[in-house]
């Protein structure tokens, strides 16, 4: 008797953990890929010259500029990874830029197109810049220093807040965020001084389906 007593509690709590860790098992991590280059690189967005141009933020750029050097190796490669419902883990490789990056982020556009931040990677945005708002940024206020590197680190998506007043910006909850990595309509961007809008870019391509593909106004490319 004093036996089946204690068998059963220890049933139920074996049986309370598997069931947990079978939750847990049913997360799936979600690859994704971007090819970064020249090529990719987008437009100005929307800048306006009476706010005053980067260099008034970026002092330094007056001496980068002149050392900069060919886009001829520029280039670069991310690996993503979409752990739950809300947690981007990232890699970005990049090499041969005319100089330190000053600023690295996501942004929110389709293959091609232009598009606001949505979060600073590295690097602080000006406060009056015309590229679209950020929380703080990922990995600190300053890019690592030289033309080649790594960043690497956790995108916590959450529901992204335009400043008050900003009639620009557009409000986005996490699973619109979701949506748009679903549809291949994130890109990551690299500025530096000489290319201070963009000088490597890279659209996100998810490299397995999300479940959300009905809801794109066409199926992103796939991955290799």
């Amino acid at each position: 008797m004093r036996f089946s007593l204690f068998i059963l509690p220890l049933f139920l709590i074996l049986t309370l953990f598997s069931s947990q860790n079978a939750g847990a098992e049913q997360v799936v991590p979600v690859p994704m890929k971007a090819e970064l280059s020249p090529s990719q690189a987008r437009a100005a967005l929307n800048y306006e010259p009476t706010k005053g141009p980067l260099d008034s933020f970026f002092p330094q750029c007056a001496v980068d500029k002149q050392k900069a050097s060919t886009l001829l190796e520029a280039g670069g490669v991310g690996t993503f990874s979409l752990t739950g419902p809300n947690q981007l883990k990232f890699k970005i490789e990049y090499k041969g830029l005319s100089g330190s990056p000053i600023m690295a982020h996501f942004h929110n556009g389709a293959p091609g197109v232009s598009g606001p931040i949505l979060q600073t990677i590295c690097g602080d945005p000006p406060p009056t810049s015309a590229i679209g708002y950020s929380p703080d940024s990922l990995l600190g206020p300053e890019c690592p220093s030289g033309t080649s590197g790594v960043l690497e680190g956790i995108y916590p998506l959450q529901d992204y807040k335009c400043p008050e007043g900003d009639s620009s910006c557009t409000s986005l909850t996490v699973d619109q965020q979701v949506q748009l990595l679903a549809c291949g309509n994130l890109y990551v961007n690299f500025h530096t001084c000489l290319n201070q809008p963009g000088e490597i870019s890279g659209q996100i391509i998810p490299l397995m389906w999300l479940g959300k593909e009905l809801d794109c106004n066409a199926l992103p490319p796939k991955g290799e």
